[in-house]
Formats: structure tokens, C-alpha cells, sequence
């Protein structure tokens, strides 16, 4: 994979954060949630690699779930 290709996990992060549909929304969430867990899992196995790449997905991360409970769930 060439440097500058995004990885899935980023092109499905994307797809979700782009969302527009709230009808697809929660799949998006899930399907880029999912493929963030494998990949930083990956990174977390020794060596440890690319720091750069597990700070960005853990922000991914929180990003996801902060529209998660913005946009998805309910107010109470």
C-alpha cells in the first residue's frame, strides 16, 4: 500500500462522519467502529507501530462516539 492511500478504516470513518442520511447513520458508525477496534488492535500488537496512525484513530474514535450520542440517542 502506497504511503498516501488511506487506510479502509479512514474511508469508512469518512462515509460515516459524511453521513446525511439518519437512516444509514448508525450502520456507518458501527461498520467504521468495527474496522477502528481491528486496526488499533493491530497497532497494539508488538512492535508497537505508527504512532501517528493509533492517536488518529483513537480521535476517530471519540469523534464517532461523540455523534453517536449527539445525533443518535435520544435527549433526556
Amino acid at each position: 500500500m502506497q504511503k498516501n492511500e488511506p487506510q479502509p478504516w479512514e474511508e469508512l470513518y469518512a462515509e460515516a462522519v459524511f453521513e446525511t442520511d439518519p437512516s444509514k447513520l448508525a450502520d456507518r458508525i458501527n461498520t467504521a467502529q468495527e474496522e477502528l477496534r481491528r486496526r488499533w488492535q493491530t497497532l497494539h500488537q508488538p512492535p508497537l507501530r505508527n504512532d501517528r496512525e493509533r492517536q488518529r484513530i483513537e480521535d476517530a474514535i471519540r469523534t464517532l462516539n461523540l455523534i453517536s450520542q449527539t445525533v443518535l440517542e435520544p435527549p433526556a
